[in-house]
């Protein structure tokens, strides 16, 4: 698996101008093309759109049944899709068969348990617009403001490591920092002054 960083800018698509990076290597936030939402219907029919997830960090994985190593990948990435859906993360999986194909995605994704969504991409618009070399598998790490902070091409065993440390680097990102509560000192209790008794002559 290749990590790679985006330096070139976002216009109509992505222009994947990567060179080989480590996980813990991101693009500047600044530097970051933002990825404009798109909508695509689930297995099961429903609309997902990826405005659906702002504010949090997403990870967009391309796959097709074909592909051996996508099917490799994906259990991992719906693992930290569970792992880490407390800290808000979402996975999305885009699947690019074509409908004659439909029955297998369906197949697998029920024996793997997959519970990440699964978004068909029947016309292959998302695909030449985020992945036009169309490699298998392809993931997009989008920070909160879902801007590409970084992608990664192909999976070997062991890669799952360096998935996960690019997650956690993405969850880090945007949250506050820990403030430290200071307790708050007990103010010293007032006594009033005794009342001078009165004597009556």
């Amino acid at each position: 698996m290749r990590f790679s960083t985006l330096a070139a800018a976002l216009t109509l698509g992505l222009t994947l101008g990567a060179a080989p990076a480590l996980a813990e290597t991101v693009t500047p936030p600044a530097e970051r093309p933002t990825i404009a939402s798109f909508g695509l219907d689930t297995l099961d029919g429903k609309r997902v759109d990826l405005a659906d997830y702002a504010g949090r960090p997403v990870v967009i994985s391309f796959w097709a049944t074909w592909c051996k190593p996508c099917k490799q990948e994906l259990p991992f990435l719906d693992g930290f899709a569970d792992k880490y859906k407390g800290d808000g993360l979402a996975v999305l999986a885009i699947n690019t068969d074509g409908p004659r194909t439909r029955a297998e995605v369906r197949r697998f994704v029920k024996r793997k348990k997959l519970g990440m969504p699964q978004l068909m991409d029947k016309d292959g618009a998302v695909l030449a617009r985020l992945n036009p070399r169309g490699v298998m598998p392809f993931s997009l790490y989008l920070d909160r403001d879902h801007r590409v902070a970084q992608t990664h091409d192909s999976f070997t065993p062991g890669d799952e490591v360096k998935i996960e440390a690019a997650i956690k680097a993405l969850i880090a990102e945007g949250q506050p920092a820990a403030v430290p509560t200071v307790e708050k000192a007990t103010p010293p209790a007032v006594v009033a002054p005794p009342v001078p008794e009165v004597q009556t002559p």
